[in-house]
């Protein structure tokens, strides 16, 4: 994702683009360029050549990483390979064996047991009353059908996520020819990932006299609020990464995106 800017102090066009950060892990390392020119089509040309050249240094930090997989990992790939190669010849060699013939074989009969029940106790039931039972027994099941039939488990309720209330606090206007603007917008801290993107998407329909947008979700605490302001000079770091909820920018070149955990970009908006 880069883009091209006009600084109003000295006139020349600057270039930026973001790339992947190993330290951690996510595409969040800001790079500028100063373009040494004032022409917006000049600008342009050395934007589509810086792009062009960082694109290649991914493309050989990827080739450069497959061939190291394979270099490290050798002797696994091996011993993979040969486990297959027998396990293949294995079940060929059970394949190519004779079929067993079947011999016929009377069954074996079992002679059939029977088992006696023990005879109730006269003493203590009689046949008046284990009919009585009996009969009570069948009338109920039939008069209560329902009991024979499966309780219905109930299934769960998805989840819809819903725009959060929040707070515009703050949108400004970069002066070029590219229509860039920023929102800051305060918002309930508990809200889910999915309402929060939402909730971006919302802004950025509303706001869509802007070809490039970026938009920061920050708590609605104090701590988020002096943020959201761009006053929260004296506040800790790890204040201001708890309280920066989201990060989503948008243009009509490379689509949007959208960081739950935007901490690493402290300083840059």
């Amino acid at each position: 994702m880069s883009s091209i800017y006009r600084k109003g102090r000295d006139g020349y066009y600057y270039y930026q683009t973001y790339v992947h950060n190993p330290e951690t892990g996510k595409k969040n390392k800001r790079i500028f360029h100063s373009l040494g020119t004032k022409d917006q089509s000049e600008a342009e040309g050395k934007q589509a050549e810086l792009d062009n050249q960082y694109e290649q240094q991914v493309q050989s930090q990827q080739t450069q990483s497959n061939h190291s997989f394979f270099t490290k990992n050798r002797k696994t790939l091996a011993t993979i390979l040969g486990t297959v190669i027998i396990t293949i010849f294995v079940m060929d060699l059970f394949e190519s064996k004779p079929p067993v013939k079947n011999i016929n074989k009377e069954p074996l009969v079992i002679p059939e047991i029977k088992v006696l029940k023990p005879l109730p106790d006269v003493g203590m039931i009689s046949g008046e009353e284990e009919s009585h039972k009996t009969v009570k027994l069948v009338v109920e099941e039939k008069n209560n059908p329902e009991l024979l039939k499966p309780v219905p488990v109930p299934e769960p309720e998805q989840f819809k996520p819903t725009i959060p209330k929040h707070t515009v606090v703050r949108v400004d206007r970069l002066s070029g020819a590219f229509d860039q603007g920023k929102v800051y917008v305060t918002v309930n801290q508990n809200a889910s990932k999915e309402s929060l993107r939402l909730l971006c998407n919302k802004i950025s329909q509303r706001y869509n006299e802007f070809s490039n947008i970026v938009i920061c979700l920050y708590a609605n605490n104090r701590t988020g609020k002096e943020m959201a302001n761009g006053s929260a000079p004296t506040i800790s770091k790890e204040k201001q990464k708890e309280s920066w909820l989201a990060m989503y920018t948008y243009n009509s070149v490379e689509g949007e995106y959208f960081d739950d955990n935007p901490g690493g970009y402290l300083g840059a908006y």
